[in-house]
């Protein structure tokens, strides 16, 4: 019997996957052990997570969000001296890096005196302060700590503070001046040398004009 081309190629392919069925049969094909599956193992040093670990801070991550989401009622105040950023986030322009820069000044420079104050954040100007104005409220702790700070150095020193001979102690004792504010006013100080006047205050991180005007009376040179 004579075959063509066609006839041959196609007898060729019916014979080989007659033999590859015959090998899997016999065994020589791949066993269930070759596709075995285990659980992935954590990276080195790494725990293995627990599922409902997981499982619970998806949970707390959605209802952060959700609280953050969560508009202010028309009479609903916040304290910005106490409330955590995922709070802060429901004042009215205020989004997740500015409710963080407002937590991080707090704790950086001191408590937050008044609406006007929050013009120390980065970001947040005068126009933001007065949207803001009405949905806040200042605990009674930032007024009394600002008291425990001293809120007349005239009265705890018999005069202004020098700011260019006072150490970070004495600066804290200024309205307005925590211990990260003062810290930067000394190192101002040693790398730019003495300041001449009030306006030469405003080359501190964090002091602008709003801190200025409170410290002003407070201050000699």
């Amino acid at each position: 019997m004579h075959l063509n081309g066609t006839e041959l190629r196609s007898l060729l392919l019916a014979t080989g996957l007659l033999l590859l069925g015959t090998a899997a049969r016999l065994g020589f094909g791949p066993g269930p052990d070759d596709f075995s599956w285990s659980e992935s193992s954590p990276l080195p040093g790494r725990p293995a997570r627990d599922l409902s670990e997981t499982l619970r801070e998806v949970t707390r991550g959605a209802s952060e969000e959700e609280l953050a989401a969560r508009p202010l009622s028309p009479d609903e105040q916040l304290d910005p001296n106490l409330a955590p950023a995922t709070h802060l986030r429901r004042l009215p322009g205020i989004g997740p890096a500015r409710a963080r820069a407002i937590v991080k000044e707090r704790e950086t420079a001191g408590f937050y005196l008044g609406p006007g104050d929050l013009e120390r954040v980065p970001g947040i100007g005068p126009r933001t302060v007065e949207a803001l104005a009405p949905h806040l409220s200042f605990d009674s702790r930032a007024n009394s700590s600002s008291a425990g700070r001293g809120q007349s150095p005239a009265g705890r020193f018999g005069g202004r503070v020098d700011v260019n001979r006072a150490q970070i102690k004495e600066l804290e004792q200024i309205t307005g001046i925590g211990p990260a504010l003062a810290a930067r006013i000394v190192a101002t100080r040693r790398t730019l040398g003495p300041f001449r006047n009030a306006q030469d205050l405003l080359r501190v991180p964090g002091i602008g004009e709003v801190v200025l005007e409170r410290i002003r009376g407070q201050v000699r040179f």
